[in-house]
């Protein structure tokens, strides 16, 4: 359909002309062009014209801008690791059928997506999809980086998920975020024992901090004298790099108790890797899972998670006064923004770190 002008009054009794046009959504818009100092009203006919026809041509084409069409473009054009692309993807895939006044997430136009359509979308998430607060929070982080990125391509001018908050008591949650427990180094090595063949791996996990995919990538040449180096982490039977979220390139005391659980290890000549799978190669995540971390589970009878043993030993080490500089160094993440610029790592705590793991 071709848009017309409206002819307007101004109260001096001037004639203008007003660029009103209805979108793909049967929305009014007013078409405010640059090149009319970003006003809706013309003194011609023709100027007016013109800039309606300018933004419907920019709206309706290809409707790239959309929530669902951008999604894959972003892939392409903005990668970040591969594991990490494929967890956005799958988040934001699973809101895309929300509809938000109406209208399915997929379909709408980014640059019309405002704060109230975030807050109906959590309000969906958590009642009608039965997500968890921090499910949730998931989500929405992902679509700010979407976003971020949109706009960086000139495709929005607005980040309405930035900020959101999600409180973990919302009412409106049917299902709680699991709460993140925190284990005593006895507790962790109790377990560990109980891996029987696989202690030395548990305890690299409670005693080192290790992410479950460092530990599955770290070799035997990483190992030395009181020191594990990390050179990157495994996913999907493949060694993947560092990234500029998380550091895999970098040096972790060994305790004494580890160290002498490793040097115990028989050697498996047919494979580099400190702790190969029974082939002789690196542990697929789910594999793992089922053959050493579930038995694990069942004879201990607790149930902790990997990611809990890394959490324990970040805040044992911390509350121990290891210097958080340090900490951050050999956790592989960075410390808040002040402490990143104006206080360097000294590696003055190695011995601290072992004394406290023992």
């Amino acid at each position: 359909m071709s848009w017309r002008p409206k002819k307007r009054m101004t109260p001096s009794g001037k004639t203008v002309w007003v660029a009103r046009f209805k979108d793909d959504r049967g929305r009014v818009r007013t078409a405010k062009p640059a090149w009319n100092g970003g006003k809706g009203t013309f003194e011609l006919k023709r100027e007016a014209q013109r800039a309606i026809d300018e933004a419907v041509r920019r709206r309706l084409p290809e409707r790239a801008s959309t929530v669902g069409t951008y999604l894959n473009r972003w892939l392409d054009t903005h990668p970040r690791s591969e594991r990490t692309d494929r967890t956005n993807a799958g988040r934001v895939r699973n809101v895309l059928r929300v509809e938000l006044e109406g209208l399915p997430l997929a379909d709408w136009d980014m640059r019309e997506l405002r704060r109230r359509h975030a807050a109906e979308l959590v309000a969906r998430m958590l009642a009608d999809q039965g997500r968890s607060p921090g499910g949730a929070r998931n989500i929405l982080r992902a679509l700010s980086a979407m976003a971020e990125d949109a706009i960086g391509d000139e495709l929005c001018e607005f980040n309405p998920w930035v900020g959101v908050k999600v409180r973990d008591d919302d009412r409106r949650a049917t299902k709680r975020s699991r709460e993140l427990r925190v284990w005593t180094f006895d507790e962790m090595h109790s377990f560990a024992a109980d891996a029987v063949r696989y202690e030395p791996m548990i305890r690299a996990l409670a005693d080192c901090g290790l992410r479950i995919g460092e530990l599955f990538a770290v070799e035997r040449a990483n190992l030395g004298d009181g020191l594990l180096r990390v050179s990157g982490t495994a996913w999907e039977g493949r060694v993947v790099e560092s990234s500029s979220e998380k550091n895999h390139r970098r040096d972790v005391p060994v305790p004494p108790g580890l160290q002498a659980l490793l040097r115990e290890m028989p050697v498996r000549i047919d494979s580099p890797l400190l702790f190969p799978s029974p082939q002789g190669m690196l542990w697929r995540y789910s594999n793992w899972h089922r053959r050493v971390w579930q038995p694990t589970i069942e004879k201990a009878g607790i149930d902790p998670t990997p990611h809990e043993f890394r959490h324990s030993w970040v805040t044992h080490l911390r509350a121990s006064g290891v210097d958080p500089a340090d900490l951050a160094d050999v956790a592989g993440h960075s410390v808040q923004t002040a402490t990143s610029r104006y206080t360097h790592p000294l590696r003055r705590s190695f011995d601290q770190i072992r004394s406290v793991v023992g």
